[in-house]
This record gives structure tokens, sequence and C-alpha cells, in this order.
């Protein structure tokens, strides 16, 4: 295996774990969003923890159909120009229940350039 086939490999290994890991936090959200006695603030929280796990899941899933091109410069051009645009453009610390899920998209992002391309 080629060095470039090894880090889109890496890299969609990342973004596969984290998909799963954000599913899993929507998953358990969904619980208390299912829960019977769940207090007023329990039930908010956990829609916000469903709507910005399944927002960051949903972004890396748009990145991750770019990296099954297995094209490794549209990849990092892709994970380097959301990660840009949410610093620049994004809403991560406006305090509204999106800036949530934007500011983890950004810090995950960050991570892979970090780490794949830096």
């Amino acid at each position: 295996m080629s060095t470039t086939e090894n880090k889109i490999n890496a890299i969609l290994d990342a973004i596969n774990q984290d998909i799963a890991e954000r599913e899993k936090e929507a998953d358990s959200a969904m619980l208390t969003l299912e829960q019977m006695n769940t207090s007023v603030e329990d039930y908010k929280d956990a829609c916000k923890q469903f709507g910005a796990n399944l927002f960051v899941a949903n972004y890396l899933r748009h990145i991750k159909g770019v990296a099954d091109t297995r094209d490794i410069k549209n990849t990092e051009n892709i994970i380097r120009f959301h990660s840009c645009y949410q610093h620049i453009k994004g809403n991560i610390e406006d305090g509204h229940d999106i800036s949530l899920g934007q500011s983890v998209v950004t810090s995950i992002l960050d991570g892979y350039i970090e780490r794949f391309f830096d």
C-alpha cells in the first residue's frame, strides 16, 4: 500500500470513529428523551445534545463522502475549507444551540488537519 492509501485509510478510520461516537451520544440523548420522569431541564439538555451530535455526525458524513473518493488532495481541501469557514463564518461561540455542534466540528476538523496534513 502506498503512503497516500495509508493516509486516506487513516483519515477514513478517524472519520468513522468520530461519526460512531457522535451517533452513540445521540442515542444516549434519545434515551433521556424517552424517560417518563425526565425533568424539563434534562429534557431540554437532551434535545440540545441530540441535535448537536446528529449535526456533527452528518457533517462528518459529508466529509467522509469526499474521502471515500480516495482523492487525498480533495479530502485535504474539503477538511481545510470547512475548518476555515467554521472559524471565520461559523457561530462557534454565540451561545445558540447550533454553536455547540459547530464548535465540535471545528475541533474535529482542526484535529484532522494537525494529525494528517501539517
